[in-house]
């Protein structure tokens, strides 16, 4: 009766396959699941379109000094290029 379970269990337990050797399916494998994890989201939106050095107030410096923002100029908005075209109709 002993041996007639260890023989049961022995082959129940022996069924399991490990991964192959080949590192590069593993790698394949990972790629893989991490597209499909970040397929659904997009590239990162800017939060707006406050100018990054002055974080939108327009002016720099520690409080007791203050100058202009050089940047966005005290607007306190990131500046448009000027490649940009407005319509994105422009003609090379």
């Amino acid at each position: 009766m002993r041996s007639a379970l260890a023989i049961i269990l022995l082959m129940t337990c022996g069924c399991v396959q490990s991964l192959p050797e080949d590192h590069g399916v593993t790698a394949d494998l990972a790629c893989e699941v991490a597209r499909l994890t970040l397929k659904d989201r997009g590239a990162p939106q800017p939060k707006s379109d406050e100018c990054e050095n002055c974080h939108g107030t327009g002016k720099i410096g520690d409080g007791k000094i203050v100058m202009t923002c050089p940047v966005c100029k005290g607007t306190g908005k990131k500046l448009k290029s000027v490649l940009v075209c407005p319509d994105g109709r422009c003609k090379p």
